[in-house]
């Protein structure tokens, strides 16, 4: 994968939809049914994929119960440890997330969170 341009929203979009687009059917169950179609290697990379995949549903679903929401880091535009947010930095894989409440956000930030959140549930 290349060098991703653009602003941080598209990018942030471009990365998480990538993701979601790529893995939908679980491995486990497509290894079961054609045993001989995979290497080693490719299961492992889609394994942990899917499971980066699920563990952003899950950060979703405890948004939920704590009141922090997953915001990815390429929205913050800028260091989140000088923000104060490095002790709720979560990392799946290759898409990292910052655990912060609505009313730590900015209008900003705010503003591209949710027009993030209504890209990717489109």
């Amino acid at each position: 994968m290349g060098l991703l341009k653009g602003n941080p929203l598209e990018r942030a979009i471009d990365v998480f939809t990538e993701e979601i687009a790529r893995w939908r059917v679980s491995p486990y169950s497509a290894l079961y049914h054609n045993p001989n179609k995979y290497s080693v290697v490719q299961f492992a990379r889609w394994a942990q994929r899917y499971q980066n995949l699920k563990i952003y549903r899950a950060l979703l679903k405890a948004a939920d119960v704590t009141g922090y929401e997953p915001v990815p880091a390429e929205l913050l535009c800028r260091n989140g440890a000088r923000d104060g947010y490095s002790g709720r930095s979560i990392k799946a894989g290759r898409l990292s997330f910052y655990l912060i409440k609505p009313e730590e956000m900015t209008g900003g930030l705010l503003k591209k969170y949710k027009e993030f959140k209504k890209e990717v549930t489109r």
